[in-house]
């Protein structure tokens, strides 16, 4: 497993040759090794990749999303604008897939960031590059992006009020800006980091909150919905949507942890998605196995996690 020094540490320095700052900051990457991208919630940052990078095996590369105006230590403003962001984001992707042999691509994401996984993987698919090709998408916490949002907007009320509300709704840690790190609002790291933080946390909610649907084909890769059985914020019935935008196939699972697993239960989280790589990978070599009927991790104290049925593509 990489340290967390060596996670943290990926934080730091621009990667594309241009000097620019990469929205794609890689933890490890080995060629022709499956590579999962980490998209976060909304607010996210590499410090909400930590500790899922930390548990996933080593022979899976991985890499964290970082948007503009989510790193202190970049210039740049944040982005108000899924799609925009999603463009951005497949255009890293396949400038990295163009440097290696790569392996499989798995895109995850957790809130905001399985909006944000959604669009890139049909912006990718859209574009029928290689690394579309066996590519899947794991998401949780989210609605189907086939849904119009349902609950008051968020972005413009005070600071107060918006942590309180996002409290209520999503449960103590991820939108608290590093506490669940140690650090708290606008304290060890100065205000100016506070200002920075909110400023990316509202563009978040605005991107998510103004995002609608629109006419698309659907995804044909392979899609997996962990329900979290402990998070309120979304129903099993907007969970299910999400089989309305694949024509792939579809997984559905589930996992005793509430809104911000990667954080709060990333052992369980880690031991649920391995599996789904490992079979994904295994597929597009020689030797795939037999149709999946379910895919189950091992439960892990207080953390058990549950399976459901992989659904065949839909007929189109």
């Amino acid at each position: 497993m990489a340290t967390r020094t060596q996670i943290l540490g990926a934080a730091g320095g621009p990667e594309r040759a241009d000097g620019a700052p990469s929205v794609l900051r890689w933890v490890r990457r080995r060629r022709g090794a499956p590579a999962v991208i980490c998209f976060p919630h909304a607010g996210g940052t590499i410090l909400s990749c930590a500790r899922l990078a930390y548990a996933l095996p080593d022979h899976i590369n991985v890499a964290a999303v970082v948007l503009p105006g989510h790193d202190p230590a970049e210039p740049g403003a944040p982005v108000a604008d899924a799609r925009r962001l999603a463009g951005m984001l497949a255009e890293a992707i396949v400038h990295c897939a163009g440097e290696d042999d790569g392996g499989p691509l798995v895109l995850l994401g957790n809130s905001f960031g399985a909006l944000l996984a959604f669009e890139v993987a049909q912006a990718l698919e859209r574009l029928d590059v290689p690394a579309s090709r066996g590519m899947q998408i794991i998401v949780s916490g989210f609605r189907s992006p086939s849904l119009p949002p349902c609950d008051a907007p968020l972005h413009r009320l005070p600071r107060g009020p918006l942590l309180a509300e996002l409290r209520e709704r999503f449960g103590q840690g991820g939108f608290d800006h590093g506490a669940e790190h140690g650090i708290e609002l606008g304290t060890e790291l100065g205000a100016s980091f506070a200002d920075q933080q909110e400023a990316a946390l509202r563009a978040d909610l605005q991107a998510c909150e103004t995002y609608r649907p629109r006419l698309a084909p659907p995804l044909r890769c392979t899609l997996s919905v962990i329900r979290l059985l402990r998070d309120t914020s979304v129903s099993a019935d907007e969970l299910e949507a999400w089989r309305e935008v694949c024509a792939g196939p579809v997984r559905f699972l589930a996992l005793d942890a509430g809104h911000f697993p990667w954080t709060s239960a990333a052992p369980a989280f880690t031991a649920l998605l391995t599996p789904l790589i490992a079979v994904d990978a295994v597929g597009k070599g020689e030797g795939a196995p037999g149709p999946l009927a379910t895919v189950a991790a091992a439960p892990t104290a207080g953390k058990a996690a549950l399976s459901a049925p992989l659904h065949p593509p839909r007929k189109s």
